[in-house]
């Protein structure tokens, strides 16, 4: 990379983000699977009971509903569907944790609005609104999670 933006600035810049999330965050407890690669051997076949996680306890923003006007300010330029999008904090108990696909979180059902009958939402697309030295910022679109039983 071309090291245009110094290591100092890329921290300064996380921290923002990390005190942001944690000012206006909502407390909830994020699961992130660590046997990704076995369980995509299974396919079609995964259960549930497959998946195990690495569990932290951190703050996530959530935006329900963006307008569009916010959505193209981010690079997201969708036709009908608005997404729900989620923040992280960069620094979770002290170390650098990497938020995959698949991941999932919970939070109490008194932040979640009346449209969603579920507390617990998933990771399904990781969004980057610029690539420079290294990732700033990252945003997270999340759906309802829905586990077949």
């Amino acid at each position: 990379m071309s090291k245009m933006i110094p290591q100092a600035t890329v921290n300064v810049m996380r921290n923002f983000l990390d005190i942001s999330v944690d000012l206006y965050g909502i407390d909830c407890v994020l699961y992130i699977p660590n046997n990704i690669s076995t369980v995509v051997n299974y396919d079609i076949y995964a259960k549930p009971a497959d998946y195990s996680y690495d569990t932290y306890n951190t703050q996530v923003w959530i935006q329900w509903t963006p307008n569009k006007h916010r959505l193209r300010r981010l690079g997201l330029f969708l036709e009908d569907e608005t997404p729900i999008l989620a923040w992280f904090k960069n620094v979770i108990n002290g170390q650098n944790i990497d938020i995959t696909i698949s991941s999932w979180f919970k939070i109490d059902t008194q932040y979640v609005p009346d449209k969603y009958d579920t507390e617990e939402f998933e990771i399904v697309d990781i969004i980057i609104p610029g690539m420079h030295d290294a990732v700033i910022t990252k945003f997270y679109k999340i759906a309802p999670r829905r586990v077949k039983k």
